[in-house]
């Protein structure tokens, strides 16, 4: 099928519809809390955040795994491993199968991750890849907004039942199965640059890459206390019920969509500055929401928190693929991921020892130190960017 048509890029987007999906139950804490008294408040939050486990150990597999059954069939395999582990808690009521489903979940999400990507990054160029980019962030948006709202509206019949949700994931299993084809691969020009082609470099990383994995692996900690705390700030300052968090979580990524469906014009507009800016905002956003009295500012500030979020989390990718050396743009990318999925997955843990440092008390006091971490970390990439710019002049 050819690569411009419009069913060629909906196949190849549509996969990333459930790959931001894994905290739209997030919303369902206190009321998970309430079937498992006997479990711990970290234990219970660890249902949000095992997926990402899962994504992260195997996003390490996949290269392994794409080798041998090639990148469609890995990524059918991971769409149909998601749709069966995401269902699971539907019809089994116990907190271990819940949690191993959970973490098969993210399995089947990491075995295709970094090919929702890297399949845009070989098959496009130029702007149109930038845009590409975009969209594929906006898909995961719009797919983590819908299921997220949908969890709320499914609270009413039970928990279990809003895990249905992930049926969902038999609409970008049908599609991609059945009109997306890998396209031939790009012809090498020998006649230029013959030296440089006859020996492939092997990939490799750089100490760029090591620093965009450690530096996701903070800022996704920090960042994914938006969806661990806000149903508990709502309670603690007795402005909301936990299932109103559902519906402002949804906020976060609705917002995001439009930076995501304009995200090659806004690039090329700010180049690698939305980086720094977009953390910027994320802790403009969390001030707002910790100094919140009303539901209205909360989702005032997860509208400045989503916009902000889709603003930096694109750049990311394309900054690590460009600071990357060469011929290890896909093996940059996985890392990166890895950096994500664990900051996810740390997260009560990384925000725990930070709360027992700074004595955090409460949900507000956790936005307010980590709204202030994440300022930092923006000066930080500013100022390396800065001087990587004035290195490269």
């Amino acid at each position: 099928m050819n690569k411009n048509s419009f069913v060629f890029k909906a196949s190849l987007l549509s996969i990333s519809v459930i790959l931001a999906s894994g905290p739209s139950i997030s919303s369902l804490i206190p009321l998970i809390q309430a079937s498992f008294p006997e479990r711990s408040t970290s234990a219970i939050e660890l249902i949000a955040t095992v997926p990402n486990f899962g994504i992260l150990i195997f996003v390490l597999l996949s290269n392994f795994i794409i080798k041998i059954i090639g990148k469609k069939n890995t990524v059918i395999t991971g769409l149909c491993i998601a749709l069966i582990a995401g269902v699971l808690p539907v019809f089994i009521k116990d907190y271990t199968v819940v949690i191993l489903s959970r973490f098969m979940f993210g399995a089947g999400l990491g075995l295709y991750n970094a090919l929702a990507v890297s399949l845009i990054t070989e098959i496009y160029d130029g702007e149109e890849q930038a845009s590409l980019v975009g969209l594929q962030g906006a898909m995961g948006s719009i797919g983590s907004s819908l299921m997220t709202l949908l969890v709320g509206y499914l609270t009413q019949f039970g928990w279990q039942h809003s895990f249905s949700v992930y049926a969902i994931t038999v609409l970008p299993l049908i599609l991609f199965a059945l009109f997306f084809t890998i396209p031939a691969a790009k012809t090498i020009d020998v006649s230029s640059n013959t030296d440089q082609k006859l020996e492939k470099p092997k990939a490799g990383i750089n100490i760029a890459t090591i620093i965009f994995m450690l530096g996701a692996i903070l800022v996704f900690a920090l960042f994914f206390t938006l969806m661990l705390k806000t149903a508990t700030l709502l309670v603690e300052k007795n402005i909301g019920q936990p299932s109103a968090a559902a519906g402002i979580l949804s906020t976060v990524t609705f917002s995001g969509i439009l930076v995501g469906v304009i995200y090659g014009k806004i690039y090329k507009l700010l180049k690698e500055w939305a980086l720094p800016i977009g953390l910027l905002g994320l802790g403009i956003g969390f001030f707002i929401i910790m100094s919140a009295n009303s539901i209205a500012l909360v989702t005032t500030g997860a509208i400045i928190s989503g916009l902000s979020f889709s603003l930096m989390a694109p750049c990311a990718f394309m900054l690590v693929g460009r600071f990357a050396p060469a011929n290890a743009t896909n093996l940059a990318t996985s890392l990166l991921l890895v950096g994500i999925n664990l900051g996810i997955f740390l997260s009560p843990t990384i925000n725990g020892l930070i709360g027992k440092l700074v004595k955090v008390t409460n949900a507000a006091d956790a936005f307010l130190v980590n709204g202030i971490g994440l300022m930092m970390i923006s000066i930080c990439v500013a100022v390396l960017l800065f001087l990587n710019r004035k290195k490269s002049l």
